[in-house]
């Protein structure tokens, strides 16, 4: 009898033993078991989603890049590419988490990692300082590296923690200085900024 059949009767009945780990006769493989789910099921077939040679007993692995998550995968997008969310491998690369099928991918913010379509990220998901809740850069900030550390920025016009003006410029000499302070001798006032002197040009004869 040969290896991988098993034999009955007079004239013999051969048939093939899946599960063996022979893959012989009409078997697509034959990984040693049958159980399914790990690419070659109980009939010796193939599963949707992986591949299988023909080695014995048979080395299954998940296809990447065809959009199903199958065991041994963290995702698939439906692509090779790295740096989306699901690597060339189709695992889920650092910063990212993804769910379902095809695997969509978003950024995990917060992590202090800037990545997708985050213009930020300082660590936190704190709004108000200078990197919101979203990892997208607040209104009247400049937010730099990684994790960000954002600054307000002088001279855009807008009033934020740290500032006594913003004229729209960071000229000094007009009331409202290159760090954004109101400078002696003046008041001002609004956004943008208007800066006025406190004491009036005076003219004598």
């Amino acid at each position: 009898m040969e290896a991988g059949y098993s034999c009955m009767g007079e004239p013999s009945v051969c048939n093939t033993t899946c599960g063996d780990g022979i893959p012989v006769g009409t078997e697509a493989c034959d990984d040693g078991n049958t159980a399914t789910g790990d690419g070659c099921d109980d009939l010796c077939v193939v599963e949707l989603g992986f591949t299988c040679d023909t080695s014995a007993p048979s080395v299954c692995t998940g296809i990447c890049g065809d959009a199903m998550v199958v065991a041994g995968e963290g995702c698939d997008d439906g692509a090779t590419a790295d740096g989306d969310g699901c690597s060339a491998l189709c695992a889920v690369e650092m910063g990212w988490s993804c769910m379902g099928e095809p695997s969509v991918c978003t950024p995990t913010c917060g992590d202090g990692s800037v990545d997708g379509t985050e213009t930020c990220d300082d660590g936190n998901l704190n709004p108000g300082d200078g990197c919101s809740a979203a990892c997208q850069t607040e209104t009247g900030y400049e937010c730099l590296g990684e994790p960000s550390v954002c600054s307000v920025l002088c001279g855009d016009g807008i009033i934020l923690p740290g500032e006594t003006c913003d004229d729209g410029n960071a000229t000094a000499g007009d009331g409202c200085s290159d760090l954004c302070m109101v400078e002696a001798d003046y008041t001002c006032t609004g956004t943008p900024s208007v800066c006025t002197p406190l004491f009036g040009d005076t003219c004598s004869n």
